[in-house]
């Protein structure tokens, strides 16, 4: 099918020493020939120095360098051309202008990754690693983006597919070709074999949530009384005053947000209202948002003052978190310090030790970074379909229902599989079934 010639800026529209024009299509290279009169039959992945002309004046626009990557050997699988010129938004608007003129239109947003995908040189998955790469914002989240885009997916999905298959084949053989000596299927056989397949699906959804994090943060909540340093702490870890400091208890009325970016993971801090009895109505506004983001935080750093014993108010309160999500900071070590806590000194900037705490936490997620992961919603919601569907079959097991009723399970399974790099793909069970099986023999 022949897709019409686009073309985009790839780089922004600024005074800047380049521009990078692309063009993909069939006519990419014709209509760039037209442009610098001179032909690219012999060009592929070279790079061609010449003057780019208005077709119609014959007038010179601007010296240009030419890459030509011809199909299949380009991201989009077409013929692609990128012209490098000047980087002067007027010179870039004109040679934009000449490209649209000579009859390539220009390119929707994601268009270029777009053709990849329907070419077969990516799958979706990997194109929604490329745009998690260019949002990336911390080592980590690139770090997986890369990852994702070199298929770390696919070799996750792909030994579930097979696995998966192999169920059903097995099914398969015994209702539809009978007069074959395969091993029969029975219930007994196929309960541990999906509770094995429930247990793999189990595991990587809880591995998603180290991906989850090194993706995208850790959403934490820096809380405690009035007075016991939360801002000062804020400001410390993110090395700017952000947050008003004062001797006024209750100060902090709203949230106040900042991103710290450390070795092992990026935390997107909020510092929050003091938690107190209050009668002001801003106040008590400020203090219910905290006891929400609480309840939706990954990691609650709980501030004390270190200074003086924990108050029955702390202890009842640490009582009601989570403990697995607390780190109990013991804050003013300039004036009282213990070895056996975790100590820090927001007011002289003093946290090291905090710092140290964190990375250690989460220093068991780095495995993400070494073996294939879940780490966006798609894929997760996926699996998780894939683990509804997988329980679904084990239910009809232990309700002992036919063989061949489970496999419309399975059969959901399985595409709920595919649909993690092909959501659009038709499953064709058939043809892996007998891709397994030599039946006519």
């Amino acid at each position: 099918m022949k897709l019409e010639t686009i073309v985009a800026l790839g780089t922004a529209l600024a005074t800047q020493a380049i521009s990078v024009l692309r063009l993909s299509g069939d006519e990419a290279i014709p209509i760039t020939e037209r442009l610098i009169k001179k032909s690219l039959d012999q060009a592929d992945r070279q790079i061609t120095h010449a003057t780019l002309f208005d077709p119609i004046t014959s007038n010179p626009v601007d010296d240009v360098i030419v890459l030509v990557m011809r199909a299949p050997r380009s991201y989009t699988r077409e013929d692609v051309v990128e012209i490098q010129c000047h980087g002067g938004v007027y010179i870039t608007q004109r040679i934009l202008s000449l490209v649209l003129g000579e009859g390539a239109r220009l390119a929707q947003h994601g268009e270029f990754t777009q053709r990849a995908v329907m070419n077969g040189r990516i799958d979706l998955a990997q194109a929604e690693a490329v745009n998690d790469l260019i949002n990336a914002d911390s080592e980590q989240s690139a770090r997986l983006a890369l990852l994702g885009m070199q298929g770390a997916l696919r070799q996750l999905s792909e030994p579930l597919k097979e696995a998966l298959l192999t169920i059903i084949a097995q099914i398969e053989v015994n209702i539809d070709y009978p007069e074959y000596d395969a091993e029969q299927v029975t219930l007994d056989h196929l309960a541990p074999q999906v509770d094995a397949f429930i247990e793999r699906c189990q595991r990587i959804l809880v591995e998603a949530q180290s991906g989850q994090r090194m993706a995208q943060g850790v959403k934490t909540a820096i809380i405690g009384q009035p007075n016991v340093g939360k801002s000062s702490l804020l400001n410390a870890l993110l090395n700017e005053d952000k947050a008003i400091v004062t001797d006024i208890p209750g100060t902090t009325r709203d949230v106040v947000e900042g991103t710290i970016r450390l070795e092992n993971v990026t935390l997107h801090l909020m510092d929050t209202a003091g938690l107190r009895s209050s009668d002001d109505r801003v106040e008590q506004l400020g203090i219910a948002k905290t006891r929400k983001i609480i309840d939706e935080a990954d990691l609650i750093l709980f501030v004390v003052d270190g200074s003086q014993p924990m108050s029955a108010e702390e202890e009842a309160l640490l009582k009601t978190l989570d403990s697995n999500k607390v780190l109990v900071v013991y804050n003013k070590n300039d004036l009282v310090s213990s070895r056996d806590r975790l100590e820090v000194s927001a007011l002289h900037k003093d946290i090291t030790s905090l710092i140290d705490a964190i990375n250690t936490r989460y220093l068991s997620d780095q495995f993400v970074f070494s073996q294939p992961v879940l780490s966006g919603p798609r894929t997760i919601g996926l699996v998780r379909q894939v683990l509804k569907a997988m329980e679904n079959a084990r239910q009809a097991i232990s309700d002992h229902r036919e063989v061949d009723l489970i496999t419309i399970d399975l059969q959901e399974a399985y595409a709920q599989l595919v649909a993690l790099t092909d959501p659009n793909a038709r499953v064709d069970l058939t043809s892996e079934l007998f891709s397994r099986f030599c039946l006519g023999k």
